[in-house]
């Protein structure tokens, strides 16, 4: 399993609450049938995706083999026409503690 943060930001004029073309792209997005597009990605699961809609940001996060597929996604997707796209790896806090005590060690 590896996790991904796929972080978003937009202008407010490219705002799908703003935009009639962005907003298409984002309502056509939220009905496709996500698995065919994972699986051509090598995205085992969407764990979340989260927006904060005034802030124009966006976070989801996925269980995913490629960051380069993921990046590839955003892109035949339309997401990166009008997002600044930056894909991070993620690991769980727990992990994070784990590491930082076998440190000390």
């Amino acid at each position: 399993m590896a996790l991904y943060g796929i972080y978003g930001r937009h202008e407010i004029d490219a705002c799908p609450i703003n935009n009639q073309k962005n907003r298409e792209m984002m309502v056509k997005i939220g009905k496709r049938d996500m698995k065919e597009v994972c699986s051509k990605h090598k995205i085992n699961k969407i764990i979340g995706r989260f927006h904060s809609a005034l802030e124009h940001t966006f976070l989801w996060i996925v269980d995913a083999e490629d960051p380069h597929l993921i990046q590839q996604l955003a892109m035949e997707g339309g997401v990166a026409s009008f997002n600044e796209v930056k894909i991070v790896p993620l690991i769980e806090f727990e992990n994070v503690v784990d590491m930082l005590e076998k440190m000390d060690q």
